[in-house]
């Protein structure tokens, strides 16, 4: 299909738009680039970038709008090929994979064998073992997943159906899916790909339950592929998104592997079935692939955010309607109520990322420590990143549709680039735990810790606790004037203060955890009645988190950094939503703490002239995100600013335009159904 060439320029141009936006900019935005993303990240980026624009027959995904799942799967794994070969040769080393695959920006049928499978390795498997199974995983001489869910069971993990009994006689595990129900279901790198499964199964040694435990299933032969015997494993099916990824079930009837299958770092099951476990080993350690998996959710969600923000951002700066007559019509983001919908997402992906360096070295700091037989951090880390992927989850899914309905009705086609992308994210809300169940894991941990704190228990030191223990002030030395700082303060000084949002924040846990607190140790009243305080109190722990975190980030920069002030402006927006999200929470405040009609009102407003501030600045912040027009893949972000030349030029690629195919589909439509419609004798009216 040819379409006219002849036509007048738009004006201005959208490109022209988005470079005035970008000469607005009041900070260096590579500096910014380096501080928000590190220079780490942005060197992988770079190498990343380089190979897949080395060979775009294999890497370029522009055209996958208009492929089949079948069609999908086919480039992805020609993708995972031939990124396997770049690392035998050297070309490319481990830590290059993610972030080709991020770019790229979707999910290859092996992420699971690196993601889950490789790590709960890595952490529960003895050496002997690790040469087993950890070494040829690494090299890819095998593919392998980590099948802890079932049909019928997802967050309940002590209610695993599936078995795993010694057989002495044998000295072998026999491994059984004993009910439909104990079915593994939803298992990344199942369905097609991998040759052993990871197997979460309740352990039995001669009729006693030992606990539940990971076992190294061997489930499809080496030379062909194809099941081994008492194994039925295949595709769930298609999903509402995440279709490259070959989510499977498994069921094993009576499968028998070796004893020493059965990871043993946390667990030992002797010959004559003996059932030993280390000294000192906390009850959740088997649990750490859960762990490390949420932590890294919580510190991802930010950056996969900053693709809708700048897709977003970059679309409404040149997308023009209404205005003066006579005069070229308003970009829309000059409206307030789209900086009300956008600006809060930009800041919070700031916080997000910013908030993602300082947790992810808590997370390491902890992995490190369990490594050595340490667990001290290991509840405050298992209640963190329960707390962080649920709120950040929510926050980036939730975030990226806002940022579809900003783009109006384009932002329904594909070419957006939003759409199947939110289909992707959108299990990052359920699954590696749902986050309403997650929620209640978070507050028992911050609900007990402030009792214990009450009744003089020893209370592990960390960031939560600290602060728990500055408003409980339990040794009475803090004034009423040190503890609520905000007590007479203007709305402004209030917005103004890093130290004071903060406090705010931070108080508004202890508040509600306390009054929680009470409920249970106080009245008697259940943790299962309590499952709906504990949302608000996870989601208040987490967006102090997250405020507490960006703050620690933003002062690694020097007080003369021209990064600073934009930085502080995106601090103040990100704590002033998370304070007037819910003002019913700051008027709950005891009367001791009490905020006034005036200065809750005055933070809303504070708000919103906040946002208007950053406004000026959003194009320059979601270039300093870094995020290339390859992992966009959208019409309506392009860097260069021609939204409508390239949307045309993709929709005149859909095979029922394109020259040949097209012509042929239409005519083939008309035949069979348009004509014998339009062309039917009326003459011929049926009588009923």
């Amino acid at each position: 299909m040819k379409f006219p060439t002849n036509l007048a320029e738009m004006k201005p141009h959208t490109s022209t738009t988005l470079q005035k936006e970008r000469e607005k900019a009041s900070f260096p935005v590579q500096e910014m680039d380096k501080f928000i993303n590190g220079e780490k990240s942005i060197a992988l980026r770079e190498k990343a970038l380089r190979v897949i624009r080395a060979e775009p027959e294999i890497f370029d995904t522009k055209d996958i709008y208009f492929m089949s799942r079948n069609e999908k799967l086919d480039r992805i794994y020609q993708q995972e090929k031939r990124i396997q070969e770049l690392l035998r040769d050297g070309k490319i080393d481990a830590t290059d994979i993610g972030q080709i695959f991020g770019i790229l920006d979707w999910s290859s049928p092996f992420d699971l064998s690196r993601g889950m499978f490789i790590p709960t390795l890595m952490q529960q498997c003895t050496d002997e073992q690790k040469k087993a199974f950890l070494e040829p995983a690494l090299k890819y001489q095998i593919i392998g997943c980590y099948a802890q869910t079932e049909m019928g069971h997802g967050s309940n993990i002590r209610g695993l159906e599936t078995t795993a009994t010694f057989i002495e006689e044998t000295d072998e595990f026999e491994v059984n899916s004993p009910t439909l129900t104990s079915t593994k279901w939803w298992i990344g790198s199942l369905g097609i790909s991998s040759t052993h499964a990871c197997v979460m199964a309740q352990i039995y040694v001669k009729g006693k339950h030992v606990g539940l435990f990971p076992v190294v299933v061997p489930i499809r032969s080496m030379e062909n592929h194809k099941p081994l015997p008492g194994v039925t494993v295949g595709d769930i099916g298609p999903k509402m998104g995440f279709n490259t990824m070959d989510n499977g079930f498994l069921n094993l009837n009576k499968v028998r592997v070796p004893r020493f299958n059965l990871l043993q770092k946390y667990v030992s099951v002797s010959r004559t079935g003996e059932v030993t476990r280390p000294a000192n080993i906390n009850s959740r350690a088997s649990y750490g692939t859960m762990v490390f998996v949420r932590a890294n959710i919580a510190s991802n969600m930010g950056r996969q955010l900053a693709k809708g923000i700048t897709i977003a951002v970059r679309y409404t700066s040149v997308r023009r309607q209404f205005g003066e007559p006579g005069k070229p019509e308003s970009p829309v983001l000059d409206y307030g109520i789209v900086q009300y919908r956008i600006i809060p997402i930009l800041a919070k992906t700031y916080a997000m990322i910013g908030m993602s360096h300082e947790f992810y070295a808590q997370y390491e700091k902890t992995a490190a420590l369990i490594e050595k037989g340490d667990f001290s951090m290991l509840k405050e880390m298992h209640a963190v990143s329960c707390g962080l992927k649920r709120w950040t989850s929510d926050t980036c899914i939730y975030g990226v549709d806002t940022c579809r309905h900003v783009c109006g009705g384009h932002g329904f086609s594909q070419f957006s680039g939003l759409n199947e992308f939110f289909a992707g994210l959108y299990p990052n809300i359920i699954w590696e735990g749902d986050n309403f169940v997650l929620a209640k894991q978070t507050a028992s941990y911050l609900v007990k810790s402030a009792y214990g704190l009450r009744t003089k228990e020893q209370v592990e030191v960390n960031d939560t606790t600290n602060m728990f223990r500055h408003f409980m002030n339990l040794d009475s030395k803090l004034s009423p004037a040190e503890l609520y700082t905000w007590s007479g303060k203007s709305a402004h000084e209030i917005a103004s203060s890093e130290k004071l949002l903060l406090d705010l924040l931070g108080y508004r846990v202890i508040s509600m955890v306390h009054d929680l607190a009470v409920k249970i140790y106080g009245k008697g009243q259940s943790w299962e009645e309590s499952s709906v305080p504990s949302q608000g109190i996870a989601t208040v722990h987490s967006e102090y988190t997250v405020c507490l975190y960006f703050s620690r980030h933003i002062n690694k920069l020097p007080q003369g950094s021209p990064l600073r002030p934009i930085l502080q402006s995106l601090f103040k927006i990100t704590a002033l939503s998370f304070l007037t999200r819910n003002t019913g929470e700051l008027y709950g405040l005891p009367s001791k703490a009490s905020m006034t009609r005036e200065q809750i009102n005055g933070l809303v407003s504070e708000y919103i002239e906040s946002m208007k501030e950053v406004r000026e600045q959003a194009v320059p912040l979601v270039d300093a995100l870094g995020v290339p027009d390859e992992k966009l893949n959208s019409s309506l972000g392009k860097y260069d600013g021609n939204v409508y030349e390239d949307y045309m030029e993709r929709a005149l690629n859909e095979p029922l335009n394109r020259d040949g195919t097209g012509e042929e589909i239409r005519k083939r439509f008309f035949d069979k159904y348009i004509g014998p419609t339009i062309h039917a004798d009326h003459s011929k009216v049926s009588k009923l």
